[in-house]
Parts: C-alpha cells; sequence; structure tokens
C-alpha cells in the first residue's frame, strides 16, 4: 500500500467543484447567459472528480482488498442519499406530473438502478423549462458506480501486469471517443468508455505519488495551466493530455497548497440536490427575478440542505457500512 500523507485537501477541492457545477448549472437553467469563466468550469469541476475518484478509491481498495468490505462501504457511502432522493423525485412526479402511471414507474426503475438517461423527466412535466429534466446532474454516477464495481479487476491487473495495463486501458479510452466523435455519436462522450481514462488517471497519480515533489509538481502543474488555457478548443489535446493536465493540477490542489481544514463533507449532498432545487424553484414560479437574489438565495437554501443530509443521512448511512465491515472482520 502506497504511503500516502492523510493531511490533504480533497474535502475542501470536491466542496469546491460542486460548487462551481452549481455555478453552471444555476447559469444555464436561470438563462442568465453570464459570461464570466466562473460560471462555465462544470465541465472541467467533473472531470477532476472522477480523477479524484480514481485516486481515493483505488487508495480505498489498496487499503482493504477485501471485495465484500469494499462494496458494502461503497454502496452505504453513495446508495442511501442517491436512493432518498430518486424516491423525492418520485413523489414530486406523482403530484405534479401530467405523465401516466407507466410513465412514473419507468421513471422510478430507470433512475434507481442509475439508469438516468432512459427517463430523465415525466410525460411534459418540465417542458417549459430550460432542460427537461429534474436532475440534470445524475449522469455521472452511473459512471461512478460502473468504475467502482471494477476496481477489484483493475487492482488485479495492476498487480499482475504493472502500470501498463492501465496506460493500455486510457489508450483504448482515448481510442474510443475518436472514434464516436468520427461517427458523429457526440452523446456517447459522456459515457462510461469515456471517462475510463479520467479514472485511469486518477489511479496512475495514486500509484506514481511517491514521484512527486514540491519542484516538479510546480511546473506539471504551471504547464497544464497554460495548455489549458490555450489548447482547450483543440481536440486532439481534450482527448490525449487534458486527464493528465487536470490530474497535475489536482495533486497540485490536494497536497502542495497548504492543508485547509474542513469538519464537513457535504460535496456529494450539494453536487446531487442543487440541480432539483433549482428545478422546483422554477418549476414553481419561486425563483427569484433579481439575478443575484436568486443566485444567493437558491444557493443558501442548497447549503442547508446538503449541510443537513450530510449530517442525517450520509453520515449515518456511512457509520452503519463500517460498522457491518467491523463486525464482519471481527466474526
Amino acid at each position: 500500500m502506497q504511503k500516502i500523507n492523510i493531511d490533504n485537501n480533497f474535502d475542501i477541492l470536491r466542496l469546491i467543484l460542486a460548487i462551481l457545477v452549481y455555478f453552471a448549472h444555476w447559469n444555464i437553467l436561470t438563462s442568465q447567459d453570464i459570461s464570466n469563466p466562473l460560471f462555465h468550469l462544470s465541465g472541467y469541476a467533473v472531470h477532476m472528480f472522477f480523477i479524484v475518484s480514481g485516486f481515493l478509491i483505488f487508495w480505498s481498495f489498496d487499503a482493504d482488498q477485501n471485495k465484500k468490505h469494499f462494496y458494502i462501504k461503497r454502496f452505504f457511502r453513495i446508495f442511501p442519499l442517491y436512493a432518498f432522493l430518486i424516491i423525492l423525485q418520485t413523489l414530486f412526479f406523482i403530484g405534479f406530473s401530467d405523465g401516466s402511471t407507466f410513465e412514473v414507474i419507468k421513471y422510478f426503475i430507470a433512475n434507481i438502478f442509475f439508469l438516468n438517461f432512459l427517463a430523465p423527466s415525466v410525460g411534459s412535466t418540465l417542458s417549459s423549462l430550460e432542460v427537461n429534466a429534474i436532475n440534470g446532474s445524475l449522469w455521472t454516477l452511473k459512471n461512478e458506480v460502473v468504475f467502482y464495481l471494477i476496481v477489484p479487476l483493475l487492482f488485479m491487473f495492476y498487480k499482475k501486469w504493472g502500470g501498463y495495463i492501465l496506460l493500455i486501458l486510457y489508450s483504448l479510452s482515448v481510442v474510443y471517443m475518436f472514434a464516436v466523435d468520427y461517427l458523429g455519436m457526440e452523446k456517447l462522450l459522456v459515457q462510461f468508455p469515456a471517462q475510463v481514462r479520467l479514472f485511469m488517471v486518477g489511479i496512475l497519480l495514486y500509484i506514481l505519488f511517491d514521484k512527486f515533489n514540491k519542484n516538479n509538481i510546480y511546473l506539471l502543474a504551471i504547464v497544464s495551466l497554460i495548455l489549458l488555457i490555450f489548447l482547450k478548443d483543440n481536440t486532439y489535446f481534450n482527448y490525449i493530455l487534458y486527464p493528465f493536465c487536470i490530474g497535475f493540477m489536482m495533486i497540485f490542489l490536494v497536497y502542495f497548497v497548504k492543508n485547509i481544514k474542513v469538519n464537513f463533507d457535504f460535496s456529494y449532498s450539494l453536487y446531487i440536490l442543487h440541480f432539483p432545487v433549482i428545478q422546483l424553484a422554477l418549476y414553481f414560479e419561486i425563483n427569484p427575478t433579481n439575478p443575484i437574489i436568486s443566485f444567493v438565495v437558491l444557493f443558501a437554501v442548497i447549503l442547508v440542505l446538503s449541510y443537513f443530509s450530510e449530517k442525517y443521512i450520509e453520515k449515518r448511512f456511512i457509520k452503519i457500512g463500517r460498522e457491518i465491515v467491523k463486525k464482519d472482520k471481527s466474526a
């Protein structure tokens, strides 16, 4: 197992990334069209989320290579809050949708199994809004779940063939992206094979962590930032080198910037709750017309909901998962 410093900025970074996603989604959903770059960084934020997952989840499995324990911890980390939210969203459609009972059932079944793209909404309920979906943030979770499922296999491959197998998987993901792009199937660029390269970068950064020092990571971060600025519209760069640039920036921010301690981690709650809160405010026409007031009020509501969500749902189920693993170890 890698000896990695547990004093890091992962919690604060994930919170910042979730907030950046809120900035972008609020801008789009409320049709503000604000040009400030802060409101257009959601793509970078989501991609860094995937790289962070690759790093942390591989680290988690490396620390306890028991597959049963790994899946139990992942299940109680992700699913309880997710299921609770899907139930609430289904209840909204039961109460306010113009769709049929079959459509509501289809929505629930598709979404509870992370197949959100099959039923993002019910009937024409939200068709008058900018985005016809109750929660457009959930598409990333199916990518996360698939990654969780294959982590033990990836770990076995790595132990057998070393980092080369990860680079091969990275390359195959890049080839997939060029192929679907060439075929004009842009929607597939957000499906799991495309995200594999991001997860692989996270894993590679974990494996090579002891190679980084203050001097080389500063250089890598600076070069990465320059490339991200000047080559952001270059397809070859975005498919091939971009994930490594985002990854180097992540390592720099997490381990080579002054440690910022936070006593909470509601980034997951904030990430999956913000979209439906904005949509419901728009649907019920209670979103303040003044953009500044709208941004602040909705953000405040989302922060409060996220705080209590983490405290009373996330933490409690994470504790349950850990207790189950602890009992299994002592059995």
